[in-house]
């Protein structure tokens, strides 16, 4: 079974806990990702993504660059360990309704794993059993799967 830290992304985004949330943004929008890490020293400190800003910042009339991402990044990020399973992950995504997972290797920030990166992960591996599954249907059926004009190769 595939472990997380075959999944993951390891270019993470970060922010240093002083860094302006307008500072923030603009590295989400630039990198094209929907969350920072919040880290200092290694350790995570915090998880900013694109709805803290829009509610702990733009709802609540603070100003993106002035704020500092400490003061309205989620505090108790929840990571897992590169060796976790992707089935466990899974649930976590699912039960805790969580859309970007960071990931860690002996405490530190090693990657982080977005809910839309892991679909596309299972869209893909369900794509591939599909395609497997119709290859040895047309063998079991006495058909040539890679015959796709209807005739023989030895014509």
């Amino acid at each position: 079974m595939a472990i997380i830290g075959s999944l993951m992304k390891t270019h993470m985004v970060t922010a240093a806990p002083h860094t302006t949330v307008a500072e923030a943004a603009r590295s989400m929008a630039d990198n094209e990702v929907g969350a920072v890490l919040v880290v200092e020293d290694g350790e995570i400190r915090g998880i900013l993504s694109e709805r803290d800003v829009v509610s702990r910042v733009i709802a609540e009339g603070k100003d993106p660059a002035t704020t500092q991402v400490s003061e309205v990044a989620t505090p108790d990020v929840f990571a897992v360990d590169v060796h976790v399973h992707v089935r466990e992950c899974a649930t976590l995504l699912r039960d805790r309704g969580i859309r970007h997972l960071p990931v860690t290797k002996e405490g530190k920030a090693a990657g982080i794993l977005s809910s839309r990166d892991f679909f596309a992960y299972v869209a893909e591996g369900l794509e591939r059993l599909i395609d497997r599954t119709r290859y040895e249907q047309k063998l079991r059926e006495g058909e040539d799967p890679y015959d796709h004009l209807g005739g023989s190769y030895g014509k």
